[in-house]
């Protein structure tokens, strides 16, 4: 009777409890943008200098979302360039559902010290949003892709990908965030050639519109390209940790 009586509370608590965690969250803005910066400048018994900055511009309608990002992240050690990366995308999505939706994306990026001179990605597919309330949203992503891919030993490589990928995003409070992403990119042509790209991001708010971000960002690729001068494969990740100010609006 009394293993009873505890498992009738605890059932009754998680049914109470249900239908607040079934809200679905407020409709977001129309109109979002979002930037950060980050920089680090060190002399004396060595010289170096990193600078990374990332931008976001997000525009809603009925049911369509589009999206605009762009990133750099440059460096110098001594005098000499030792990071190279740019970044940039458009991914436009259209609610079929409160649940689910159907997304198209364009993708640009360059990592001259990954050997890539020029890549540029053209996807499609699903979304599902498993989870859609003010604290926490899961989305869960599945499609095809394919990637146009020039080297700098000059050398070219264009093949088709699926793409999985997920995210979640959990609230603090209403300008403190966590962010965790991770895509996943297996190569249709050669399956030893695995692409995976994760994201984690903390903001914490100085003000409405300002806060600070710590991010810690992974580029794995199983298969990477060759160097400039045709020898040894570079190494398969790069990790990027920045931590600097975002503005909001």
């Amino acid at each position: 009777m009394h293993f009873l009586r505890i498992r009738t509370a605890i059932l009754a608590t998680v049914l109470s409890a249900s239908p607040v965690l079934a809200q679905d969250a407020k409709k977001p803005p129309a109109l979002e943008f979002s930037g950060d910066l980050g920089m680090v400048d060190v002399s004396g018994n060595t010289s170096v200098s990193t600078f990374n900055a990332n931008e976001r511009i997000v525009r809603r309608f009925a049911r369509w979302e589009f999206r605009q990002d762009l990133g750099v992240v440059y460096g110098k050690t001594d005098g000499v360039e030792s990071s190279n990366l740019w970044r940039a995308g458009l991914r436009s999505d259209y609610d079929f559902s409160p649940r689910f939706a159907f997304y198209g994306l364009t993708a640009f990026d360059r990592n001259k010290f990954a050997g890539i001179k020029a890549r540029f990605a053209e996807g499609i597919g699903g979304v599902a949003k498993l989870v859609t309330t003010d604290a926490d949203r899961v989305n869960l992503e599945a499609g095809f892709q394919l990637t146009q891919q020039q080297n700098l030993d000059g050398s070219d490589d264009s093949f088709s990908s699926l793409r999985g990928a997920t995210s979640w995003k959990h609230a603090f409070s209403k300008d403190a965030y966590l962010l965790q992403a991770v895509e996943v990119l297996p190569n249709l042509a050669d399956r030893r050639d695995l692409r995976v790209n994760t994201e984690t991001s903390i903001v914490a708010p100085l003000s409405s519109h300002i806060g600070m971000k710590f991010s810690y960002v992974v580029r794995y690729d199983n298969v990477p390209a060759l160097n400039a001068t045709g020898g040894a494969s570079l190494r398969k990740s790069d990790r990027i940790l920045s931590a600097g100010i975002q503005v909001s609006y």
